[in-house]
């Protein structure tokens, strides 16, 4: 009976690494498209491309993960049906409940990864992503200095460096500042955009600094060493902080004032933590509604399609309902409990319909009949 089981195991294995794989590598291709521009506009090299992708897979995995269970459950049992085995199973002793303990341990193991996905690693990647691209939204020697061109940042301030070299170091920079009631320009021999804790500064070394004085008259001072503020060139909509995605469970159950205050609010923090929590249950209930499409009645010579497709649509049901709800617990926390309620309602009207009710209840009642007439 072990050996049958560990068959079962590995028929449902298989599958389920092999759609687990495929379904994630089209989320990848498409998760791709958005982040093109990385090179296209921002000129970044093919390697903080590929990075910035790579680190969007754990939350790619955890969301298709459930429908790689549904899809290697529903496969294993359809040609483990058409073949006969698992009829050949029940005849030759095994019960229902050890029949379906093989695709439930699949489900299970899909559980523990997923809880382990969304409560460890997919904060980890999404903080690093988080960080890649922040540095490249504000890298600005990367996304504005062309080398030998003369460019405007702002309204009022003109750029030219002669040359970009290795580590963003520029030679001959020349800045021309309109801003303000006079006008400056600085020259220096070599300059380098660096981060400073205000912001991004053009570090500018063995240089001039040019500025008209109200008087009319040209002044010039030489410096060593001068720091040109770049903060105001840098969109304010890419500051940088974590968002719910990329937080850990205390951080969102136990948030601080200013977590709170860049966030959406409590709540939303809340559902996030509700939802990471929840989430790794939707793989035993498609588990169950795949299992009760195949096994809620007897073998049918006529195929299960009927049954595959009805079981695939009350997944689906099941899943955007708990994607609703939510979105709904963004705002209202009293709804936290439905997270938890429906993927546990899912497995456990599954469960029923494998164990067919009715059927029961009619034997009961024949028993209940011939008890009387005796």
């Amino acid at each position: 009976m072990r050996l049958f089981q560990r068959y079962a195991f590995r028929q449902a294995l298989m599958p389920f690494l092999t759609a687990l794989a495929a379904l994630t590598g089209l989320a990848i291709l498409t998760q791709s498209l958005s982040n093109l521009n990385l090179v296209a506009d921002r000129g970044e090299t093919l390697l903080v491309f590929l990075w910035v992708t790579l680190l969007a897979v754990p939350q790619i995995v955890a969301l298709l993960m459930p429908i790689a269970v549904f899809i290697a459950c529903a496969g294993a049992l359809n040609r483990m049906m058409s073949e006969s085995e698992l009829t050949v199973a029940a005849a030759a002793g095994l019960s229902r409940r050890e029949r379906l303990s093989p695709f439930l341990r699949v489900a299970v193991y899909a559980v523990l990864i997923n809880l382990a996905v969304n409560l460890f690693i997919q904060p980890a990647a999404y903080r690093e992503m988080r960080q890649a691209i922040f540095e490249v939204r504000t890298d600005i020697a990367a996304s504005v200095m062309r080398p030998g061109e003369f460019v405007a940042m702002g309204v009022d301030v003109t750029f030219y460096a002669r040359t970009l070299g290795d580590g963003g170091v520029m030679s001959d920079v020349f800045i021309e500042d309109g801003r303000g009631s006079s006008g400056t320009a600085y020259s220096a021999r070599q300059g380098q955009i660096t981060r400073a804790e205000r912001g991004p500064v053009m570090l500018l070394r063995d240089g001039v600094v040019s500025q008209i004085e109200e008087t009319g008259t040209l002044s010039s001072l030489t410096f060593d060493s001068y720091e040109f503020d770049l903060t105001a060139f840098v969109d304010p909509t890419d500051a940088f902080f974590f968002k719910e995605s990329d937080r850990y469970l205390p951080e969102l159950f136990n948030p601080s004032p200013g977590d709170v205050a860049r966030a959406r609010g409590h709540a939303s923090l809340l559902a996030e933590g509700h939802y990471r929590l929840s989430a790794p249950l939707y793989n035993l209930a498609f588990a169950m509604i795949a299992l009760a499409a195949f096994l809620s009645g007897p073998p049918r010579r006529t195929g299960y399609a009927k049954g595959v497709a009805l079981a695939g649509a009350c997944a689906l049901i099941v899943r955007l309902t708990g994607f609703a709800v939510q979105a709904g617990a963004s705002s209202a926390p009293e709804l936290n409990w439905l997270q938890y309620a429906i993927p546990l309602a899912a497995i456990l009207g599954a469960y029923l319909v494998i164990l067919r009710p009715m059927r029961l209840v009619t034997r009961w009642a024949g028993l209940r009949r011939e008890q009387t007439a005796s």
